[in-house]
């Protein structure tokens, strides 16, 4: 009996590696030697849950499980996520009651309502959550957390993505990328401190043209991209995290060119 209490108070250990796709969080979380959170056995195994995970036909199993039996139904012929049937209330649609509909904050990817669930009811006491943004954290507001942002220059996360294209391995459209990207990252022409960007590498605007046309997007992008970014004229740039993504609790790391460094970074973050 004892050795159940002890089970049950058990503190969790969650880590949130968020970063845009190919910046190396998987390579990150490797570190832990995870496993799927559906594959794990062991409660005290560190365990991966990430949004793709409640995508296609298996992701939709494992929502399934987790959606209030009463919505299951709608949700498996309909193909959508139980949790916003909500929306689907207000416009009218007649429905199952679902007593968990409420628990959804409108504008944020279902799939993050899902990611919370297993983190709460799963029985994992060691995880590490893995996605391109920090939504997650509003389905999880009383958990002790520790939020890593893993940011990635642009010119390694272009190789990353074009080693990753090569390999065949769920490929990515750099387009999609760079587009996470400037979501949490803007150009500044002063140098930022390391909790907040990356002083170390610096950038130019005829450099980031060269990059971008090196890896197959057209001029037009490129200006839209730029523009976004921040990056309007000549002179050095640098890469800050937006105000408007930061959190107090964001711990931030820089990729380095070699991509060993900063995992050491990582190993001492969460220690």
């Amino acid at each position: 009996m004892m050795g159940l209490l002890i089970e049950e108070n058990q503190e969790k250990e969650i880590i949130l590696i968020d970063g845009t796709s190919s910046a190396g969080k998987s390579q990150t979380a490797k570190i832990l030697k995870t496993v799927p959170f559906y594959e794990s056995t062991d409660p005290n195994q560190w365990v991966q849950i990430d949004s793709d995970m409640f995508v296609g036909s298996d992701g939709e199993e494992r929502r399934l499980k987790l959606d209030h039996p009463n919505i299951r139904q709608w949700a498996k012929e309909t193909g959508e996520a139980g949790i916003v049937s909500g929306l689907y209330r207000k416009d009218g649609v007649d429905l199952p009651e679902n007593p968990y509909e409420d628990e959804y904050i409108e504008g944020t990817d279902p799939r993050n309502w899902y990611m919370g669930q297993e983190v709460k009811v799963g029985g994992h006491n060691k995880i590490i959550i893995d996605d391109i943004g920090n939504g997650v954290l509003k389905y999880l507001p009383n958990e002790n957390i520790k939020n890593l942002l893993l940011h990635a220059p642009i010119y390694i996360l272009l190789k990353n993505v074009e080693e990753r294209n090569e390999r065949g391995n769920e490929p990515r459209d750099p387009k999609d990328v760079l587009s996470q990207y400037v979501q949490k990252y803007e150009a500044t022409k002063q140098k930022p401190s390391i909790e907040i960007g990356d002083p170390t590498t610096e950038l130019t605007k005829d450099g980031l043209i060269g990059l971008l046309k090196s890896n197959g997007l057209d001029d037009e992008y490129i200006n839209n991209f730029l523009n976004e970014l921040g990056v309007d004229g000549d002179g050095v740039y640098y890469i800050k995290v937006k105000d408007s993504y930061m959190t107090p609790t964001t711990k931030l790391i820089n990729v380095d060119a070699e991509r060993t460094v900063y995992l050491d970074q990582f190993k001492d973050l969460i220690k």
